[in-house]
């Protein structure tokens, strides 16, 4: 008799299942609210959520997946679970020794772009009988890095200068301060290179600044709460001069004036401030 109903309780749990995994694939929400208060009533609310969890969203394609999160929990908790999917994604890459920007992206709408030795790394950690599953769903694409790019144009290793820097500038401003330099500094380098954004630059390069600090100061520069940072442009200026040759650098910092045409020409290359660079090199006299 045992067996029996053991065996009913999963050919009911196998038609809540088939029933609503065809209500998601249809986007049909009256559907689903309708089986949720049926199946409920026939296997319980624990058994129904189980089939929920680990089959139902186990099962629905990505896109499936993400329409029911959303319908079905407040905003707020959608973008906190989101986040901390993402969060746990990046700690999984970064400590296995994959690199932001370069074999992993998050674009747009947390959508995740990832090299082949990525979506491999993420697979290995997921239990075999969901392998198959997350594969199908998971869409590898080659990274460009409009980092070598760049580099190239400059003809000298821009970025990586401007990370030892930048990391320099962690060490003797304050977190508020650090956080609007780092703010300040990206916002004006996307602006002038959008590509930059497209391979999340940003959070390559947060991450290798603050890779020295603490983990308390680091989380504090990150958890700053000015949503529109200001920060004195003439020391990002000297830092991303720096950061493009020795010589600039020397003829801004020990105060022989104002930039020449040639320097503002230079960080123009790199940089969108207040306003692009290219705009006052037009219009100062020659």
């Amino acid at each position: 008799m045992k067996i029996n109903l053991f065996r009913r309780d999963k050919d009911q749990a196998t038609t809540a299942k088939r029933q609503l995994l065809e209500a998601l694939r249809c986007r049909d929400l009256a559907a689903i609210n309708t089986l949720i208060a049926r199946w409920q009533k026939t296997i319980g609310e624990e058994k129904l959520t189980d089939v929920i969890v680990n089959q139902v969203m186990v099962e629905c394609d990505s896109d499936s997946h993400r329409w029911f999160l959303q319908r079905f929990l407040e905003q707020s908790k959608y973008q906190q679970m989101q986040q901390q999917a993402q969060n746990h994604v990046f700690h999984i890459l970064v400590n296995t020794g994959l690199e932001p920007g370069k074999d992993f992206s998050f674009g747009s709408d947390s959508e995740m772009i990832i090299s082949d030795r990525a979506k491999q790394t993420l697979l290995n950690h997921l239990p075999q009988e969901h392998r198959a599953l997350f594969e199908a769903q998971l869409q590898s694409s080659p990274i460009s890095d409009p980092i070598i790019a760049i580099e190239q144009q400059l003809g000298c290793a821009f970025f990586t200068n401007l990370t030892k820097i930048a990391s320099e500038q962690m060490q003797v401003l304050d977190n508020s301060q650090a956080a609007a330099y780092l703010g300040v500094l990206l916002a004006g380098l996307i602006k002038r290179h959008p590509a930059l954004q497209e391979v999340d630059f940003p959070t390559r390069f947060i991450f290798n600044v603050l890779q020295g600090l603490s983990p308390e100061r680091a989380t504090a520069i990150l958890n700053d709460e000015e949503t529109n940072p200001q920060f004195d442009e003439s020391i990002i200026c000297q830092d991303l001069l720096a950061s493009l040759g020795e010589h600039q650098f020397h003829s801004l910092a020990e105060g022989e004036g104002n930039m020449s045409v040639e320097q503002l020409k230079q960080l123009d290359l790199v940089w969108f401030g207040e306003r692009r660079l290219a705009e006052i090199v037009a219009v100062i006299p020659r």
